[in-house]
């Protein structure tokens, strides 16, 4: 509220009478398109300068703002509390609002129809609107008629008869001081309602952008909530740690290139050290986002759950979101220092597999031996406590799916699990192409004995005999062509 000594002194035709009413003018108007009595509070200095500029085009060198005493906030003051058209119309009776629509919805340019709208809406102000009466610009005793110019006269708020009477402001003269006015009070308003949409605006899209990055935040931290909530259930049951982020950073030295033992298209695996000394591989995957947190919960529990002498023990895992990474999911597992898989399966020279001295690769070798049937010939000779055949050749020809050069074509962690314990069956072999670095030679030779298989080259794929002399696989061929 402003004291009443801080009011400006205003005369009945003085400039800043017109100035007051011009922006009572001004309110009427953003009233009927925005539908609020006031503007926001931030856009209210932008609007005084508007103003300020324009009438100095008029009348060089005046500060109306220091002369008639307007204050900022007081464009943006109010009246009991009522902000809006329906706060309005809330606080005033439907009769009494019927009343200033009889009596103002009419052209005003006459004194009899504008002494009629001009008592409706006294009688409004004495009787509802008995807030205290305070020194900005759309205090009460204006409401009724911004209201009235705004809503209840059908020609609106920039008609010369509605200025004329609602806001003691006469453009009917016809000298060029009249037109001047006329402009000023029209270029005031356009751009007042400029500044006044563009603030809203503003005001809107900083809301909004607020509300989403705090929807995101609030997703993110429930998603990481559930992660871990269900990792930590099935983890109290096991030996399974959670490491922080800083751990895993300590233990990489920040993922340094140096500790990059792999590459696949799913991340990077490094090698990293913990604190016990105790040397560990750790998988960080790539391009993570919310909607794989299900996937990576599922793998953990799979390969947790499973225990082979074969295959790597699970340590523990990190899951986290930070500001400069983002989300975050790494697994934690015993480093095996004879090599990868990868290694093994793609990249290990074996002497018995050299010929001429060209290597062959195990996994198009072992191939190609399963294609013919011969899934037992790949199991190295001399192999202690073997075991039952059935079982050597599930073992090979789910190596084999596995080993396939395409990722897709490769059996899920699932699959490979229903398929070791014999819930599943296991699928026939596909044809699939030899890697590109393979050469049809070095097969043929790998192979001890003759037979078909198929094969592919950069142009894709196509059938390949091979022809020896070896009985067995004359025998071997003659019988399939025959069954």
């Amino acid at each position: 509220m402003v004291p009443d000594s801080k009011r400006p002194n205003l005369g009945t035709r003085s400039e800043c009478q017109y100035i007051l009413q011009g922006l009572r003018l001004v309110l009427a108007d953003h009233l009927r398109l925005t539908g609020s009595f006031r503007p926001p509070l931030d856009a209210a200095e932008s609007c005084w300068d508007a103003y300020q500029s324009l009438v100095g085009e008029y009348v060089p060198g005046i500060n109306f703002r220091r002369r008639c005493g307007f204050e900022t906030p007081w464009i943006a003051g109010g009246c009991m509390n009522i902000t809006t058209r329906s706060d309005f119309e809330a606080a005033v009776p439907r009769s009494a609002l019927h009343g200033v629509g009889s009596a103002c919805n009419q052209s005003l340019l006459n004194n009899s129809p504008c002494a009629s709208c001009t008592t409706e809406l006294a009688q409004i102000r004495s009787s509802y609107l008995q807030g205290e009466s305070i020194g900005n610009v759309s205090d009460c005793t204006a409401y009724p008629f911004i209201y009235a110019a705004a809503f209840a006269n059908q020609f609106g708020p920039t008609d010369v008869g509605t200025t004329k009477c609602l806001f003691n402001l006469d453009f009917t003269s016809s000298n060029s001081n009249s037109k001047r006015k006329k402009i000023v009070i029209s270029v005031v308003v356009v751009a007042c309602v400029v500044i006044l949409i563009l603030g809203f605006s503003l005001l809107w899209f900083l809301r909004s952008r607020k509300e989403r990055l705090l929807k995101q935040k609030l997703k993110i931290m429930r998603t990481d909530t559930n992660l871990s909530s269900r990792l930590d259930s099935f983890g109290a049951s096991t030996t399974l740690i959670r490491f922080t982020f800083d751990e895993i950073k300590a233990a990489t030295r920040n993922f340094s290139r140096d500790h990059i033992i792999g590459r696949g298209g799913y991340g990077n695996v490094y090698k990293g050290v913990l604190p016990d000394d105790s040397e560990v591989a750790l998988k960080r995957f790539k391009n993570c986002s919310a909607a794989g947190d299900a996937s990576f919960t599922h793998e953990v529990e799979v390969i947790a759950s499973v225990r082979h002498v074969n295959l790597v023990a699970l340590r523990g895992y990190c899951t986290t979101t930070t500001s400069l990474e983002g989300h975050q999911r790494i697994i934690v597992c015993d480093l095996m220092q004879n090599g990868s898989v990868h290694d093994h399966l793609f990249g290990l020279v074996d002497k018995k597999l050299i010929n001429d001295g060209h290597p062959t690769l195990l996994a198009d070798w072992a191939w190609s031996l399963v294609r013919k049937g011969r899934a037992l010939d790949v199991a190295e000779e001399g192999i202690p406590d073997l075991g039952p055949p059935e079982l050597v050749e599930k073992y090979v020809l789910v190596a084999v799916l596995c080993s396939h050069p395409q990722l897709h074509a490769r059996p899920t962690m699932d699959q490979v699990v229903k398929m070791l314990d014999a819930d599943v069956p296991i699928p026939s072999v596909p044809e699939r192409p030899i890697s590109l670095i393979a050469n049809l030679e070095d097969i043929e030779r790998s192979v001890s004995s003759g037979g078909s298989g198929n094969l592919s080259t950069r142009a894709g794929y196509q059938t390949y005999t091979f022809e020896h002399d070896h009985p067995g696989v004359e025998k071997e061929d003659d019988n399939q062509n025959g069954g």
